[in-house]
């Protein structure tokens, strides 16, 4: 990835205002627009906490490697490692959390063949994305029918 990326030209987050840089072996999601408390806590430019870190082992392949995730837990660990697994070019996918105290999770994806890891956690994170959508828009869909039917006078 280049320096300055925008997360809708990478499809990670197609529809986030997020731009995606990477230093070194570090990666950094910046947010384009004030993050409020609401939303997610990503870190702003002047912070440099970065979200998500590689970390590869020198002379290894892209097939093999350990994303860090910050300020992440179960929550998207589980899910999204289910995500992964289902894709065919994936060999392992595993995560851990270091210590119940830290808030990162450490994610391990191993590929089959010469297809570098961060092609299925992309995929990964698009259709867990999906997915999320589906289960807040069918959500969003029966409560305003709820709220329909509290509406009209019963028989």
């Amino acid at each position: 990835m280049k320096p300055g990326v925008s997360l809708q030209d990478t499809g990670v987050f197609p529809r986030a205002l997020l731009k995606f840089r990477r230093e070194s072996n570090v990666f950094w999601l910046v947010a384009e627009v004030p993050i409020t408390s609401t939303s997610f806590s990503m870190a702003g430019e002047s912070e440099k906490k970065p979200k998500l870190e590689m970390v590869q082992v020198d002379g290894a392949d892209d097939g093999c490697v350990t994303f860090v995730m910050h300020d992440e837990d179960h929550t998207l660990g589980n899910s999204l490692r289910y995500m992964i697994m289902k894709n065919p070019d994936v060999e392992f996918c595993g995560y851990t959390i270091t210590h119940p105290s830290e808030s990162k999770i450490n994610f391990r994806i191993q590929t089959r063949g010469a297809s570098p890891a961060v092609e299925p956690l992309r995929k990964g994170l698009e259709e867990l994305h999906e997915v999320c959508q589906h289960v807040l828009n069918t959500f969003q869909a029966r409560v305003n029918e709820f709220k329909e039917r509290q509406d009209q006078p019963m028989e």
